[in-house]
């Protein structure tokens, strides 16, 4: 699996590839009436020439997931034409990126929150550095983590949680002083394993 890149052109590819497979695979999508609509944006970007991925540290202060490592996004407002509107939208509240600045790549599966939400991921991607304006009633600080550490499944310890009689795993990855865990860390570590696992550029997959 390649996550070095020696040109721009490399990590074009690595886009490319990115939106093939998430147009090829089939979307784990979920119907559940009860939870309100949420939707978080998974942004890379090529830093240090390897694939990187925003997250940033939600202040004490939020109604929820206080303190937590996430995603940009946020709950569905009335007012948002889709989910997709709503994770563009919850991303320039909370960091500052515009949606002009946001190259799609594709929608990646849905989760249901313990905290009560049903969460669709979208994965993008954006220059770097960006110049970030942080929301600091909502995100405390912003850090960029290297995609390779939830496509190798560098965790530092998982547990066994339990939602709706369903069981399921709780990993848990240290950052530079970050805790990633939770649903994030989930999404993260899906994300790696069944759409960047054994990536190869695509001139390699061909010969």
């Amino acid at each position: 699996m390649k996550m070095h890149f020696d040109t721009d052109d490399d990590f074009s590819a690595f886009k490319d590839e990115l939106r093939r497979r998430l147009a090829g695979r089939q979307v784990r999508a979920i119907e559940d009436h009860e939870l309100k609509h949420a939707a978080v944006m998974m942004l890379l970007m090529n830093k240090d020439n390897a694939p990187h991925v925003l997250l940033t540290r939600r202040t004490t202060s939020m109604p929820t997931h206080k303190g937590h490592v996430a995603f940009p996004g946020g709950g569905m407002d009335d007012g948002d034409e889709d989910l997709l509107f709503a994770a563009f939208r919850e991303t320039e509240e909370e960091v500052g990126i515009r949606r002009d600045r946001i190259e799609y790549i594709g929608r990646f599966d849905d989760y249901l929150s313990i905290e009560g939400f049903h969460v669709t991921c979208f994965i993008g991607a954006v220059g770097y550095p960006y110049d970030y304006d942080l929301n600091r009633s909502e995100i405390e600080s912003h850090f960029e983590a290297p995609l390779s550490m939830f496509v190798n499944r560098e965790y530092d310890r998982c547990e066994k949680g339990n939602f709706r009689g369903v069981d399921y795993r709780v990993y848990f990855y240290h950052y530079r002083g970050y805790e990633i865990w939770g649903l994030t860390a989930r999404i993260l570590t899906d994300f790696g394993e069944k759409v960047c696992k054994d990536y190869k550029p695509l001139e390699q997959a061909s010969s």
